[in-house]
């Protein structure tokens, strides 16, 4: 009998239901069977939150259920959403458009707002579809417009929109410095960044020369090393009599 089995029958015999531990147990064979199956009693008590034991945390020390607590409850910020009423969008509108042109004399000015030519005392036109605000031209002077709007009712008090502009030249004077700066690129590390100057004509010839073999516009008289490249007329004639 080999080795191995003889000492897998010794452990039956010692530990097996007819053992002698089985019986100082009082479990019958059936009772022992079962218990050997059974898993052992795990500890659930960290699922339970009454059964868990409290820590305790110094002053000086971190919270060490600080990655799990929740975070302070923020306070909602109520925002207050004002909607737009006709006068506030009629004001944005015209408040943003540009007075490109003004001509006449004091007291008949004509004035170029946007794409509208108004003139004092005249209505302007209506900006938008569905306007009910009316809006006439009160005064206009060569550096302000004023627009009333039209009331209803004669005991409101009156409302204006100004519009100021200044279409006065302002001659600057432009130093050399800033000439430069304006014409000349730089690179990021403040260095000129001027590219070679490249005429289409001059390429176009340098092109169709290089295709055709040429190696300038004139013809040499010497190469550069070795012979000439070609003699004179009365030499080829002296040598071609001898």
């Amino acid at each position: 009998m080999k080795l191995t089995t003889l000492i897998v029958l010794l452990i039956l015999k010692a530990f097996g239901p007819g053992s002698g531990y089985a019986q100082e147990r009082g479990l019958t064979p059936a009772e022992q069977k079962a218990a050997d199956m059974r898993l052992p009693d795990l500890d659930r008590s960290a699922l339970e939150p009454e059964k868990r034991e409290p820590a305790t945390v110094q002053e000086a020390e971190r919270n060490p259920f600080g990655l799990v607590s929740l975070p302070p409850t923020e306070v909602e910020e109520t925002a207050t959403i004002q909607a737009e009423t006709e006068e506030m969008r009629l004001r944005r509108i015209l408040g943003n458009m540009r007075v490109s042109g003004v001509s006449g004399s004091p007291g008949a000015y004509l004035v170029l707002l946007g794409s509208m030519q108004i003139k004092e005392g005249q209505p302007l036109p209506k900006l938008f579809a569905d306007q009910a605000e009316l809006l006439r031209v009160t005064k206009v002077t060569d550096r302000e417009i004023i627009l009333s709007f039209e009331e209803k009712d004669s005991g409101v008090p009156p409302r204006t929109i100004g519009l100021g502009y200044d279409l006065r030249p302002r001659p600057q004077s432009l130093l050399p410095g800033e000439i430069f700066g304006k014409l000349v690129p730089f690179t990021p590390k403040g260095a000129p960044d001027l590219k070679p100057l490249e005429v289409p004509a001059v390429k176009a010839i340098a092109e169709g020369a290089e295709a055709a073999g040429l190696q300038g516009l004139t013809e040499r008289t010497f190469e550069l090393m070795g012979e000439p490249s070609f003699r004179r007329e009365d030499e080829k004639t002296e040598e071609a009599k001898e």
